[in-house]
């Protein structure tokens, strides 16, 4: 079997390498495109594990607009055209503009699209946003939906999508369970906190906020390690720099490496993020976390109670915080919470794979 893989941020290649790696181990033919947002992030991590790119579409631009990413994406596969029309699938991840366009490419030039984190939904195309509406045009073009929980099933149910859909859980899960045989990750008794802070829809004054509560909590609780590592984005580190250096409890750093940064969750008291990656990885090791979102599309762990919506208001997190460093003692031995699956994501998405490319040369 060919599989094509199109991934470009961070979060997409980590997500994407466990099923890289099971489909080459099987022996089929991968052929991985990176689209490069994220390029300085990503491109160790797939050396770290031994990953070449096969096709590199150099989209990102500096202050670029989503239209004109989504051009860049379809413009390079074109360029590819005579290598991705022979897939027999083109794999996307979650939901990203460069994987809402790369599916689209693939939906019109007649190439199944299965897609990697299906179903996931706040029914808000305002939040997060575009994120929300790549996943549901994702979505209907797509002929595999490889669902993370059995709630994301539930939601591609009740929009009438019922062939290709699979519950398998998160590959993101795979990726933790893989770094934690290669990194020590022992409890700490040390006061800290992991800050992450990115997304689109916490620009227009989010970040602001972010940052106002991030210094009280320095300034209030000085015996905290404060770690942030600061996303590249100008939207970002601006405003983070500007307001957070000078305090001496408060780490800014690059963005870290994957294990790197599994680690640094492992060594915190609880994060404080507004990713969806953090929200699905940090309670599979144990680690709760303070969202700094309004909606989610991952209530599986807010309803377990490792995850908790707070927005970007300033009071709400600071007294999560403090709730939560209040019970620090007992969350340090909280179970691990196993809603977003076994591990195994990706060694399921093969097979599904498989049994359809048998079904079809029956």
């Amino acid at each position: 079997m060919k599989i094509g893989v199109l991934f470009g941020t961070r979060p997409e290649v980590i997500k994407c390498i466990p099923v890289v790696l099971e489909a080459k181990r099987r022996g089929h033919k991968v052929v991985t495109i990176f689209t490069g947002q994220h390029r300085e992030m990503a491109l160790p991590l797939l050396s770290f594990f031994d990953i070449a790119v096969d096709i590199s579409l150099n989209v990102m631009k500096e202050n670029q607009t989503l239209s004109g990413l989504s051009q860049r994406v379809l413009e390079g596969l074109d360029e590819n055209k005579t290598v991705l029309q022979e897939l027999d699938v083109l794999l996307v991840q979650g939901d990203t503009t460069s994987a809402f366009t790369g599916a689209y490419w693939g939906f019109v030039n007649q190439i199944k699209i299965g897609h990697i984190e299906a179903g996931l939904r706040t029914y808000n195309l305002a939040g997060p946003f575009p994120e929300e509406g790549n996943r549901q045009l994702i979505s209907k073009i797509s002929s595999f939906h490889f669902a993370p929980t059995e709630l994301a099933k539930d939601c591609l149910y009740n929009e009438g999508i019922r062939n290709g859909v699979r519950v398998v859980g998160n590959t993101s899960i795979d990726m933790v369970k893989n770094v934690s045989e290669k990194i020590s990750l022992g409890s700490s008794n040390e006061k800290r906190i992991l800050v992450t802070a990115h997304r689109r829809e916490n620009f227009d004054g989010g970040i602001d906020r972010i940052c106002d509560a991030i210094m009280a909590l320095a300034k209030d609780y000085p015996d905290y390690q404060i770690t942030f590592p600061v996303h590249k984005n100008p939207n970002v580190r601006t405003i983070v720099n500007n307001k957070l250096e000078g305090f001496s409890n408060i780490r800014l750093t690059e963005p870290m490496d994957y294990l790197e940064f599994v680690t640094e969750m492992t060594r915190s008291s609880f994060i404080i993020s507004d990713s969806g990656g953090v929200q699905e990885e940090a309670p599979s090791i144990g680690k709760k976390v303070i969202v700094l979102r309004d909606e989610t599309e991952r209530m599986e762990a807010v309803e377990a109670g490792f995850c908790f919506l707070v927005g970007t208001n300033v009071e709400k997190i600071l007294l999560k915080s403090q709730e939560l460093m209040k019970n620090s003692d007992e969350d340090k031995n909280s179970n691990v919470c196993t809603v977003y699956g076994d591990g195994k994501a990706a060694s399921k998405i093969i097979d599904e794979l498989e049994l359809s490319k048998k079904e079809i040369s029956i």
